[in-house]
């Protein structure tokens, strides 16, 4: 693209990784604006500490700074995951202000690998092992990219070493009671003893999984309209599913097609119960007609000899 379309937020924590994320892009052009997110996570004194750290790395780059503060503590649910939330919601609003069409994130090859492992670990299908996308739309107009998938932490701390520029160390990466620290320390580096290269094979195996998600992703799509133009509905509120044209599919093609209904109509992609679903699909292609019911905690579920219907909870 013209350097004029591609104004970047850089989403800069002060760590070596996003701060060799900084300093790459700067080399490169100066369409450029760094972000720093504080967040309630950590101490007053040490977020206080990684703000200036940003701020000075965009002075010395010469480069238009912004910060934005969000509270994550008071928030219900899994703080890793509202802090993630609050964080994409904030850069996208310093984008938006600061007429940046695109945000760059740090997330490199050994990122990719933590979260292939994180996603094994939990079962996941296909579009958990496709991993860390290199770019996604992330509000209208706003794409998220990220460049650094292909490097690892080791060469973004070689680059901040190569410019002179110190980095903020997160004392949150070595808490293992967290599983992404706990692979980091007590799974990489033994699996990279055995096979220095993993990270970059990691990167090749997410790049094939992506690629049958996406398949696998539109023959679900295709069932759910065969499932329900067969039952005589559109695939509208509360669904109706042909129940013969579920059980003939893929188990693959059926739980993510599934999910795709319990997602919209729950509003709520978290909340799936593994267990409850798992028992719905095997039900689907048992040969009792009795009558079942199957409750998650967004949507109910009512399985007879015909069809599945799928409705929000009350």
């Amino acid at each position: 693209m013209r350097d004029p379309d591609r104004r970047t937020l850089i989403a800069c924590s002060a760590g070596a990784d996003s701060s060799a994320l900084a300093l790459c892009l700067a080399a490169a052009g100066s369409n450029l604006v760094i972000a720093h997110v504080l967040h309630d996570l950590r101490t007053q004194d040490l977020a206080t500490a990684d703000l200036d750290l940003a701020r000075s790395l965009a002075a010395g780059l010469s480069l238009p700074f912004a910060s934005v503060r969000v509270s994550c503590r008071t928030q219900a649910g899994n703080l890793e995951a509202v802090a993630r939330r609050e964080r994409y919601a904030a850069l996208v609003a310093l984008a938006r202000e600061h007429a940046c069409p695109f945000i760059a994130t740090a997330h490199h090859a050994d990122d990719l690998l933590e979260t292939l492992l994180m996603r094994l670990a939990r079962g996941a299908g296909p579009r958990g092992l496709a991993g860390i996308a290199p770019r996604r739309r992330l509000a209208p107009g706003i794409t998220l990219i990220r460049p650094m998938l292909e490097i690892t932490r080791a060469d973004a701390e070689a680059i901040c070493c190569g410019a002179g520029v110190s980095w903020a160390n997160d004392t949150t990466n070595t808490d293992r009671t967290r599983l992404r620290a706990a692979i980091r320390h007590d799974v990489i580096p033994p699996l990279r003893a055995i096979a220095p290269s993993i990270a970059a094979t990691a990167g090749r195996v997410a790049l094939v999984q992506r690629e049958v998600a996406r398949d696998l992703d539109r023959v679900a799509k295709e069932l759910l309209l065969r499932a329900s133009e067969s039952a005589g509905m559109n695939v509208r509120e509360p669904v109706c599913l042909c129940r013969h044209i579920l059980g003939d599919s893929s188990r693959a093609a059926m739980e993510l097609a599934l999910r795709h209904v319990i997602t919209r109509i729950g509003r709520a992609p978290d909340a799936i119960s593994k267990r409850t679903l798992d028992q719905l699909l095997a039900a689907i292609r048992a040969d009792s007609s009795e009558i079942k019911h199957f409750e998650f905690s967004n949507v109910i579920a009512r399985l007879d000899a015909t069809s599945l219907v799928i409705r929000p909870r009350p």
